[in-house]
């Protein structure tokens, strides 16, 4: 990557900047006499991903997520247990605070309506990004490259100036072949990595200028 072109940068955000552990869920649904096995199965349904697309409404989630898992509790019930798996990387997000002195930062995220109004409601350090491009505000999930597009253009960003990172290697290559600068982060320790260099090659070249 040739960092001097960078005039943007767009991360993922789950194993990016937070983390998401479904045994947490697992555990809570269990708590409430839900075979562990059925959570999974319910996790594996391809139903995610058209609900991250925002092509079905939550209480037809919630109704498929009872079918699957035998839940037998509230809608608010099911929606907090299976919200209640963030954490942030704290690491990563003092890096992209830095890096927001410098660049403009925005997020490209695939997330379902319910995750979406959590995290924007627990992570008020979301405020450093100038704009989350979420995949249920569009209808379209990663690594569609309408997605990328989109926010390229809302940024006012051409896609040679623009650096994005993420854990999965399908988003990778989706960015990069519509010309973005890419840096594949497969966990979060890499990605605090990645971002340390980030954060020393703009100290370095802004020490250049001044000097």
């Amino acid at each position: 990557m040739n960092d001097s072109r960078v005039r943007a940068i767009f991360f993922d955000l789950g194993m990016v900047l937070i983390t998401f552990d479904w045994n947490i869920a697992v555990a809570r649904f269990a708590a409430r006499g839900v075979a562990p096995e059925r959570v999974r199965a319910f996790l594996a349904d391809p139903l995610h991903d058209i609900f991250e697309r925002n092509e079905i409404t939550s209480q037809e989630f919630f109704q498929r997520g009872k079918t699957i898992t035998g839940f037998d509790g509230p809608l608010d019930e099911f929606r907090t247990y299976w919200n209640e798996i963030f954490e942030t990387l704290t690491a990563n997000v003092a890096r992209a605070r830095e890096l927001a002195q410098s660049y403009p930062l925005y997020i490209i995220s695939n997330t379902n309506p319910w995750h979406l109004e959590y995290v924007e409601t627990k992570f008020r350090w979301l405020n450093l990004f100038r704009e989350r491009f979420y995949s249920p505000a569009f209808g379209i999930r990663k690594p569609d490259p309408r997605l990328f597009e989109i926010a390229l253009t809302r940024a006012g960003i051409a896609p040679h100036n623009a650096l994005f990172l993420d854990d999965r290697l399908e988003n990778i290559h989706a960015a990069r072949q519509i010309g973005m600068n890419t840096l594949h982060v497969p966990t979060p320790e890499i990605a605090q990595s990645e971002l340390a260099k980030l954060v020393a090659q703009t100290r370095a070249r802004t020490d250049r200028t001044v000097h």
